[in-house]
């Protein structure tokens, strides 16, 4: 344990050594000693003597609806043999943007586009894949794991296209390869079904007022990797698009008399009219056998994250150690500072980028399941989250001061589910207020590409710092 003490300074400067913390922490200032006034000042920084104790545990069935999503299938010696393919709801335009001038027949296609980030490519991206997209022929059920089987909501009959393509821009030239940052992959459907929904729209619009209705209309896809074993894309974005033509008119010079004439032009547009949305239902399908490697990792005690449906980590957080330091060595008027957990990461030597995700999650493992059903964000008191530095290779979780005044507070002894915590690979969205602040929108178990990693739980570094008044 490691204990700085800081006796004999003047008022004026201690308040300010504590200064930071006050400013940061004024809509949550513990009512343990909420006021340093006068007297010495004792400020105690703990960041050796508690120890954090932790383990993998397995988890094949997760909460895996998200609007990102995973396709194809690899098979990585140090990593293990991962499918993943996906279905989900649409979510319609309400309003088709589309000239009332234009009839039916002025339909060219109708294509749904997928979004693949560059960064989101697992594996080889030259390798040659195919995927086959089906219209769902019933609703999907709103309880659904990564688990789910898709046999029976859809049929061979209502195969609406397949696409072979590789997940790179190699051919592109040097000057527009080393900018591009998605890639965008193309599946036509039945003309058929464009010229459908384009009467849909015109003679029952109230078909694509609400989500309800449309999924009635039409009840979502389901995407299955029919082809290739070398390669993992991550999706973020799918659209469908209805493509038309019309007749313009160019006005162009005539070069002998030098009067203006009139040509007809084909102009070809097209405008969005279905979308992936948080608003409905999406969920991968996803199938993980661990490497032996990894298993056997686990089995002699580290602390391994895999993810999708591989392991999270459970962790025991010392909360009773720390309120028993904390009350030994506090007066009446004491004001907690800060408390904070930095965990190191290693990763495991592998030739395809696979590491540690741009989040964790912790949430005190009682509320796990309840947390993403709900679709809940972290709140700062039962649930944290922790962006990973590629600099420290590390997770710092910085804001766990509300979580260990709430169990003072409560005059209730610690216990062993107060203390008990679930880690978990996550993406975090957040947004910029009108006022400047930024808070988070969504939590969801992370499922943009494979992630493998151990926390060097022996290695974390918990510093917990509180200010005391002593009156001599």
């Amino acid at each position: 344990m490691k204990l700085t003490f800081l006796r004999h300074i003047p008022v004026a400067a201690a308040v300010m050594a504590v200064a930071l913390p006050f400013t940061s922490c004024q809509d949550d200032v513990s009512q343990i000693g909420n006021s340093i006034a006068r007297g010495e000042v004792l400020i105690s920084i703990d960041s050796v003597g508690f120890k954090l104790k932790g383990h993998s545990v397995a988890t094949p069935v997760i909460d895996s609806r998200s609007t990102s999503f995973m396709l194809g299938s690899i098979s990585i010696p140090e990593y293990g043999d991962l499918h993943c393919d996906f279905v989900s709801r649409l979510l319609s335009s309400s309003v088709l943007m589309i000239p009332d001038s234009i009839p039916a027949d002025s339909i060219t296609a109708l294509r749904m586009a997928l979004t693949v980030p560059m960064n989101g490519i697992t594996g080889d991206s030259l390798a040659p894949q195919q995927m086959k997209v089906y219209e769902l022929t019933k609703q999907l059920p709103d309880s659904i794991d990564n688990l789910f089987n898709p046999e029976g909501y859809y049929s061979q009959q209502s195969l609406l296209g397949t696409k072979s393509y590789t997940a790179s821009v190699k051919a592109l030239s040097d000057s527009v390869y080393n900018n591009v940052t998605k890639l965008t992959i193309d599946v036509d459907f039945p003309l058929d079904l464009g010229i459908k929904v384009f009467k849909e729209y015109r003679e029952r619009p109230e078909t694509f007022a609400w989500p309800q209705s449309f999924a009635k209309f039409f009840p979502g896809i389901y995407v299955d990797n029919s082809f290739g074993r070398g390669c993992i894309i991550g999706i973020d974005n799918i659209d469908v698009n209805l493509h038309y033509k019309y007749l313009g008119r160019e006005r162009r010079r005539d070069p002998v008399d030098s009067v203006y004439k009139y040509f007809p032009k084909t102009i070809h547009e097209s405008t969005r009219v279905f979308t992936s949305a948080p608003e409905v239902l999406s969920s991968n399908n996803i199938r993980l056998k661990p490497a032996p490697s990894v298993v056997a990792a686990v089995e002699s005690g580290s602390v391994m994250v895999q993810s999708p449906a591989g392991y999270n980590a459970s962790i025991t957080f010392p909360a009773d150690e720390i309120i028993a330091a904390y009350r030994s060595q506090a007066t009446n008027l004491s004001v907690i500072n800060s408390l904070t957990l930095r965990i190191p990461v290693e990763i495991p030597d592998n030739d395809f980028n696979i590491g540690a995700s741009p989040y964790l999650l912790l949430i005190k493992s009682d509320q796990l399941e309840e947390f993403f059903a709900q679709n809940k964000v972290p709140d700062g008191k039962s649930a944290f989250y922790a962006s990973y530095s590629e600099t420290n290779r590390s997770y710092t979780f910085s804001s766990l001061r509300s979580y260990i005044i709430d169990l003072m507070e409560s005059g209730e002894p610690v216990e062993a589910a107060d203390m008990t915590f679930t880690l978990v690979p996550v993406q975090i969205t957040t947004e910029l207020t009108s006022s400047n602040q930024t808070v988070t929108t969504s939590c969801v178990p992370y499922l943009e590409r494979p992630t493998l990693f151990r926390l060097l739980t022996d290695e974390a570094e918990i510093k917990f710092t509180f200010t005391s008044e002593i009156i001599d």
